[in-house]
């Protein structure tokens, strides 16, 4: 009975979704504002430790998940509960504070990623910070907010095209913290608070009739929220109150607004509740860089993703699995794959830190019931590893995103070696992926500092996969070693443009997953042009083929 009512408990936190942490935000920091633009987390502004403003743009890239530095802020010395938005290809900063002192800031900033330069294009009628900020189109509407220590009903939208701000009517409750969403070409202002008065208000505003009405207040009232939007609903998290109920005075709660039907749902808590920051949509995913992780002035580098569970479980197509270097369905022990489907996860994700780890973008590949390395995962596409220690024989696969898995997927009995030469074209054809002996060059007919024609006499480096088994493989998820290298146990047969080319190595590239590679000379009898043949044969199988110029010594 106790294992089913876990099962059951795990099985509804995935129905109610699913936070999952990503790079930690590059400082310690709280009332940190966040947008996304072209892509890219793009955070801002905020109180650091030692009670300073932050100048710094943090640019956040969900398929790496690694963070960059952008221009400083056209502040000088910095902002908190600054207002931000991004539309038309472009970020704006629209009205800022510092808490604790004088300041309000009301110029309107735009930031061009392209000149990566920052620009005064206006200013807000009534300066603030802490409003509710929300994009439709080319324009950005701000609600609320403080101006001078009080909280104000301000209503205003910028127009990014025109550069024009305009008065709207005012928000029917007033409030600062408050967080703002649109959604079907409608805004909503939500919770906020005065003082310490917390509200549950939920105010709708439509700008074809320029008018306010009243909707179903917040489940928890509070402010010093944050939220996003998936699936044309609204989902609201974390903030601070006297009514959190715990120590840290800080809200867990995520719960999710319905404009359709007007009606409120809890979701899973959030597992690093925070206040003073905001959320940020992209691709099916909401990221929540920063915040403090109790109320007043409290910090963190935390940064989260939250997930919904997609409306299906993921499928992979017939034939949807492929040895990723050679695109047939031949696999070995060691061997990446491609595996092509739908609904396999929400957004891109690169596994760019060792071990490689088993899930990525919360997905999961299983085979033969065995969570397998996954390097890059994808809606359409998810590249992993099969074990070096896989024994030969039948292969059933599955996919897992968020509890929901594929129906298994049962791919042709795994051999001994299934040679499979990458190609610049990633189809298997073409130009291979080889490159001059200890150079990063290309061995391609065009000269330049990327690329040339190999030599007749010339080692080259072939990359590959799937050449079997190993005389010392790494552990699962971990990099080839260098010293010594990992070789393969069986020497391959290279033929370089009709000649046999001798080996002087066959192994995993040295700090590198599943990736092997062939270093061979090329023959004095191969033949030379721009499109030479290169194969690879071992274990009695051999590779689809490649091709490389060569030229005469």
């Amino acid at each position: 009975m106790k294992w089913y009512l876990l099962a059951v408990t795990a099985s509804t936190l995935l129905a109610q979704g699913v936070w999952e942490p990503r790079a930690p935000y590059p400082v310690r920091v709280t009332e940190v504002s966040s947008a996304v633009l072209n892509g890219r987390v793009y955070s801002l502004c905020g109180i650091l430790p030692d009670g300073a403003n932050s100048t710094a743009l943090y640019i956040y890239d969900p398929v790496t998940d690694e963070w960059s530095e952008g221009p400083a802020l056209p502040i000088a010395g910095g902002a908190d509960h600054c207002n931000v938005a991004a539309a038309g290809g472009r970020l704006y900063l629209l009205g800022a504070i510092r808490t604790g002192q004088n300041f309000v800031d009301g110029n309107t900033y735009e930031y061009d990623p392209l000149s990566r330069q920052w620009s005064t294009v206006g200013r807000m009628g009534v300066p603030r910070g802490a409003s509710g900020v929300a994009a439709i189109g080319s324009s950005i509407y701000v609600a609320g907010g403080l101006a001078g220590g009080r909280p104000v009903a301000a209503f205003e939208v910028f127009d990014t095209v025109t550069r024009q701000w305009s008065t709207l009517p005012e928000m029917p409750t007033a409030r600062d913290h408050l967080t703002a969403q649109a959604v079907n070409g409608r805004l909503y202002a939500i919770a906020g608070r005065d003082g310490g008065r917390e509200f549950n208000a939920n105010e709708e505003f439509d700008p074809a009739t320029s008018q306010w009405r009243v909707r179903a207040g917040i489940l928890t009232a509070r402010g010093g929220l944050a939220s996003g939007t998936l699936r044309n609903r609204i989902q609201v998290f974390g903030g601070e109150g006297t009514r959190s109920g715990r120590p840290e005075g800080t809200y867990p709660q995520n719960e999710e607004y319905d404009p359709a039907t007007d009606t409120w749902a809890n979701l899973g808590l959030m597992t690093n509740p925070r206040h003073g920051l905001y959320g940020a949509t992209f691709e099916g995913r909401i990221f929540a860089p920063g915040g403090g992780p109790s109320a007043g002035f409290a910090f963190s580098n935390t940064h989260d993703a939250f997930f919904l569970p997609l409306p299906e479980p993921p499928a992979i197509f017939p034939s949807g699995v492929v040895n990723a270097g050679s695109f047939r369905e031949e696999f070995a022990p060691g061997t990446v794959l491609a595996l092509k489907g739908e609904r396999l996860t929400q957004g891109e994700r690169i596994a760019s830190r060792f071990p490689i780890a088993t899930q990525l973008n919360q997905s999961v590949v299983r085979v033969n019931g065995i969570a397998v390395p996954i390097l890059y995962a994808g809606p359409g596409q998810i590249n992993f590893q099969l074990p070096y220690s896989l024994v030969p024989g039948p292969l059933s696969i599955t996919v897992t995103h968020l509890g929901a898995t594929s129906t298994p997927y049962q791919a042709p009995n795994a051999v001994t070696t299934a040679p499979g030469l990458f190609s610049l074209s990633a189809n298997g054809e073409g130009q291979g992926a080889v490159l001059i002996a200890g150079t990063s060059l290309i061995a391609r007919a065009t000269r330049d500092a990327f690329s040339r024609a190999a030599r007749r006499g010339e080692i080259v480096s072939i990359y590959c996969t799937g050449l079997g088994r190993l005389d010392f493989p790494p552990r699962i998820g971990e990099p080839a070693p260098s010293d010594p290298p990992a070789r393969t146990v069986e020497i391959p047969e290279v033929t370089i443009g009709g000649a046999p080319a001798e080996v002087s190595f066959s192994g995993l590239t040295p700090g590198a997953l599943g990736l092997y590679q062939i270093n061979a000379r090329v023959g004095a009898a191969a033949q030379t042009g721009i499109a030479v043949p290169v194969t690879v044969r071992i274990g009695g199988r051999t590779s689809n083929t490649v091709t490389i110029a060569v030229v005469e010594p």
